[in-house]
């Protein structure tokens, strides 16, 4: 349930207020005395390869995507700027053990401010938001599908510093940054035939009532998820004329609260580090790019990128953004 506290590539959950990297695009276009408009969107593909050495059936295997849009408004006060950021996230992920889904979209709305100089940037954010939670899942005792949902209420902040080389037609942008996000989950309403003793929408994702499906309780309440990531980034680009090729990298080190599921009853001589949920505490992203200006009133950008590093982890994403100013 914390997919949301991840930082889709593009700006979905506000932790970022642009697509591009450098940062230095945040003001899409100057319209009316330093006001801008600008829009972006991206899409990631993630998969949990995790697998089980003794029991070929289990498996925490997922896969999915997340979409996300934002758009923007800010306005400049010399080398300050002061904006308004609204995006969406979308995930959609398919479990492999039970056959489930599960579905998130999250609204947040926040503000941002940026002051740059010739050399140095730095951007801070806050804002917060909610969210739509559904799942679906097997009932491994009668194969009936089971519904559950919920909803989150999130709050996030951000903070970057970011310095520009500039020799010739190459810019060298080193940066570093710090998010958080904090995300309270209501409990579950579970929702499935009425028997064995099982109460429809009681709260509870499991009914002690339907042990005799194969299925046992578990008390899933409220729960809040926090997540906390510094990333060290590089990035290089080439301006060369109407056209900006970049690469970059970062290093992310996330600390996210820990999953919380239940196991099966009887052990089937699976470990215990095989039951932990895999581990995303350290990640490398390589990234490629274009920025391009279409005449005097249409800009934008296309980025691409990798995520690595990971246990059980594949993440690739892609990214663009599109100003156009009238």
């Amino acid at each position: 349930m914390a997919f949301a506290a991840r930082d889709s590539s593009a700006s979905a959950t506000g932790l970022s207020f642009s697509t591009q990297r450098d940062g230095f695009s945040m003001a899409a276009n100057k319209l009316v005395g330093g006001l801008s408009f600008w829009a972006d969107y991206g899409n990631t593909s993630m998969e949990n390869t995790q697998t089980f050495t003794n029991v070929r059936i289990d498996s925490m295997r997922f896969d999915g995507n997340a979409s996300s849009y934002s758009v923007g408004v800010d306005k400049v006060f010399g080398k300050a700027l002061f904006g308004i950021v609204v995006s969406n996230l979308d995930t959609d992920i398919t479990t492999q053990f039970n056959s489930g889904t599960y579905k998130q979209e999250v609204d947040t709305y926040g503000i941002y401010f940026a002051y740059k100089t010739r050399m140095l940037q730095i951007d801070l954010g806050t804002g917060q938001g909610d969210s739509n939670i559904t799942t679906t899942r097997r009932d491994l005792g009668n194969d009936s599908v089971i519904h559950g949902k919920t909803t989150a209420d999130i709050e996030y902040s951000h903070a970057r510093l970011a310095a520009n080389f500039t020799r010739g037609r190459f810019t060298l942008v080193p940066s570093a940054s710090y998010k958080t996000m904090d995300m309270d989950i209501a409990a579950f309403t579970d929702d499935r035939a009425d028997e064995d003793g099982t109460v429809v929408g009681d709260g509870l994702l499991f009914h002690t009532g339907n042990t005799t499906n194969g299925v046992t309780d578990d008390a899933i309440s409220t729960r809040n998820v926090t997540s906390e990531t510094i990333s060290l980034g590089m990035k290089l680009s080439a301006n060369l004329g109407k056209i900006v090729p970049y690469v970059g990298f970062s290093y992310d080190s996330e600390d996210t609260t820990k999953a919380s599921f239940k196991s099966e009853v009887g052990p089937d001589g699976i470990t215990l580090d095989e039951l932990k949920a895999s581990d995303y505490t350290d990640s490398i992203r390589y990234s490629v790019g274009m920025n391009f200006m279409l005449g005097s009133h249409i800009t934008g950008g296309i980025g691409a990128g990798q995520t690595t590093g990971r246990d059980d982890w594949k993440e690739s994403y892609m990214s663009g953004t599109l100003s156009i100013g009238f």
